[in-house]
């Protein structure tokens, strides 16, 4: 059977009619980072952003949120020398979902943008969400391979990091959550679903639960234009280390959402050689994360039993 490596929700979205958002604007934007031993990635996106955006386009501020990093990031000099406000903070609780709360409770915008340190804006970032705005309480953003490497190129062509798509009432597409490497969030609502699960302790699955839980509030656009770069050189380790969390992070919002999301076998969208093989490596790892998480579970469900 060959079925898409990502899952699709078939739960109806009950989406109040009434719930829209504020009107974005570039200066009610801040922007949000969680980082973790990652000093290389903040100083590259900080030189990136300042480099394709003048002041006129400088978004209300940039947070960092240092999520127990070895050694601890610091703000370079040259970052701050800018009317941008750019902030650091601490999270010493384990994980992004915690951090990206605590870089929202510490935000003074209406709207957050969330943004990965492996990310890198380009000059239609914040734009693109301007133009996409249309009253919805989550956007999700575009992201496209920095590199152009195989395996780069690989997760360009299978769209991993771009929301799967759903029909909204009157037939448009639209995504059935958000993926937090680009996506831009109404603060307001994003308080009133109460933010991340905290419980969800690893990068995979924490951005796409808060989505499906925004969808159930209100209404979710693609804002394609807006473009983030992500850099994929980590190469054959990174991948399995990506898709083994990916593959737990499905374990975890299966027993959260109570619906199957075991891994299947799927061909690739460009039906390459390479590619086939890498969709073989991509759903073993998948599934191989899936298969731990689930050990992990039934572990701890045991031991709570007793």
């Amino acid at each position: 059977m060959t079925l898409v490596s990502r899952f699709v929700f078939f739960q109806r979205k009950n989406t109040p009619r009434g719930k829209t958002s504020n009107r974005i604007t570039m200066m009610e934007i801040s922007i949000i980072i969680p980082v973790r031993d990652n000093q290389k990635g903040i100083d590259s996106y900080l030189d990136e952003f300042l480099k394709t955006h003048q002041t006129e386009h400088f978004p209300k501020e940039i947070i960092i949120v240092d999520n127990n990093s070895s050694p601890t990031i610091t703000l370079k000099d040259r970052h701050l020398l800018h009317t941008l406000p750019i902030k650091l903070i601490v999270c010493n609780k384990v994980g992004p979902a915690a951090a990206r709360n605590l870089g929202v409770l510490n935000a003074k915008g209406e709207w957050i943008l969330f943004n990965d340190s492996d990310c890198l804006p380009t000059s239609s970032l914040l734009r693109g969400y301007l133009k996409a705005d249309n009253g919805s309480i989550g956007y999700a953003g575009n992201i496209k391979s920095l590199g152009q490497d195989r395996l780069s190129r690989y997760y360009q062509s299978q769209e991993i990091l771009l929301p799967l798509k759903t029909k909204n009432d009157t037939g448009e597409n639209v995504p059935q959550y958000l993926i937090t490497a680009n996506s831009l969030v109404w603060k307001k609502a994003f308080i009133e679903i109460g933010g991340f699960n905290e419980e969800i302790k690893i990068a995979g699955g924490e951005d796409i639960d808060l989505g499906l839980r925004l969808s159930q509030h209100g209404n979710l656009t693609y804002a394609f234009d807006s473009i983030a770069l992500h850099d994929f050189n980590d190469g054959l380790i990174g991948f399995s280390q990506r898709f083994r969390r990916y593959g737990k992070g499905n374990r975890l919002l299966e027993e959260i959402w109570q619906t199957n999301m075991r891994p299947h076998l799927f061909l690739p969208n460009k039906k390459t050689v390479p590619n086939v093989v890498m969709a073989l490596l991509q759903y073993l790892f998948l599934l191989g994360g899936y298969v731990a998480a689930h050990r992990e579970i039934k572990r701890d469900s045991a031991q709570t039993s007793k």
